[in-house]
């Protein structure tokens, strides 16, 4: 048995049984992957893979064993490698970070900006993805962490930190009849038209589950993916909208008028997930402290060992 077959069998799980993927991500072949794994299996005497002719259809049972297994492996292995460089202090790396659009455009330009002043030798790498993705990125070791507000089922392998509660504002033009109402009810909505995220979102499902649970049943002319959509049509008089508020920006969006709401929803909250059981170097937890000043790197080392 080599790391390089256990490499290879966790390769094809992240590439979604994809060999090809697998093969071109590990800078192999595809028969080479195929090869190695038939002699793993041989060596366990018996089957990892469950194969229809030229296809993989899953990981059998033994095979979904080994696979939790080399992931732990692999990780403390690069645990090693990665207490060694902090030792060592070594000031290069790798930083990839998942997160949503709405704290990729508004929440975390300055920390980016701040962190890579501080650590320019370490690559920097941000990708925009919806908040489940984000925490299927970190699971996998595709992303580093993930920074995110909605995400819809519990994640057992990934250790998560309650940042900032997130606020929301309802936004209309100015001189919209709303605005001249300082603290807003459900109702109030009704008579007009809603500019609102998509259904499938998890903030549109959020909104939306908000008025049924009230019985009002709300007028939807718009349905956006992003805060910046939906200010751009409320701007343009289709209708009002409920944004985080972090997203109103008084010089850019001095067209709209924003009345707090936070009161009307359940509380949401910024949530930091990072991936059980692995070393941080010391830039990822500058970075963290950054995000969310009161996660220092003490109280995130403690929130890792605990589990959570």
């Amino acid at each position: 048995m080599t790391l390089k077959q256990l490499r290879l069998l966790r390769e094809i799980d992240r590439q979604s049984l994809n060999l090809s993927a697998a093969a071109l991500a590990l800078h192999t072949s595809q028969p080479g992957v195929s090869r190695q794994i038939q002699q793993l299996e041989r060596e366990l005497g018996a089957e990892l893979l469950l194969r229809r002719t030229n296809r993989i259809l899953g990981f059998t049972e033994l095979g979904r064993a080994v696979l939790r297994s080399a992931h732990r492996l692999l990780d403390e292995m690069e645990n090693i490698t990665r207490i060694a460089a902090d030792a060592r202090d070594e000031r290069g790396g790798r930083l990839t970070l998942a997160t949503s659009h709405l704290h990729a455009r508004y929440t975390l330009p300055e920390p980016v900006r701040a962190f890579s002043e501080r650590h320019p030798e370490v690559q920097f790498q941000l990708l925009q993805a919806d908040p489940d993705d984000i925490q299927k990125l970190v699971e996998s070791g595709d992303a580093d962490i993930g920074v995110s507000t909605e995400f819809a089922r519990e994640h057992p392998s990934l250790v998560q930190l309650p940042g900032e509660a997130l606020r929301r504002s309802a936004i209309m033009p100015r001189g919209h009849p709303l605005s001249r109402r300082r603290r807003l009810t459900l109702a109030d909505f009704a008579a007009y038209p809603l500019v609102s995220y998509h259904p499938r979102s998890r903030g549109g499902q959020m909104i939306t589950e908000a008025f049924t649970a009230a019985g009002i049943s709300a007028r939807h002319v718009v349905s956006a993916s992003d805060s910046d959509v939906i200010k751009a049509y409320v701007a343009k008089g289709l209708g009002v909208a409920i944004v985080p508020s972090i997203a109103i920006d008084p010089r850019a969006d001095g067209a709209l008028h924003a009345v707090d709401v936070t009161r009307l929803f359940p509380e949401s909250r910024m949530t930091i997930s990072l991936r059980h059981g692995v070393h941080l170097r010391r830039y990822l937890t500058d970075f963290i402290a950054m995000v969310a000043p009161r996660l220092e790197r003490a109280a995130v080392a403690r929130a890792m060992q605990a589990g959570g």
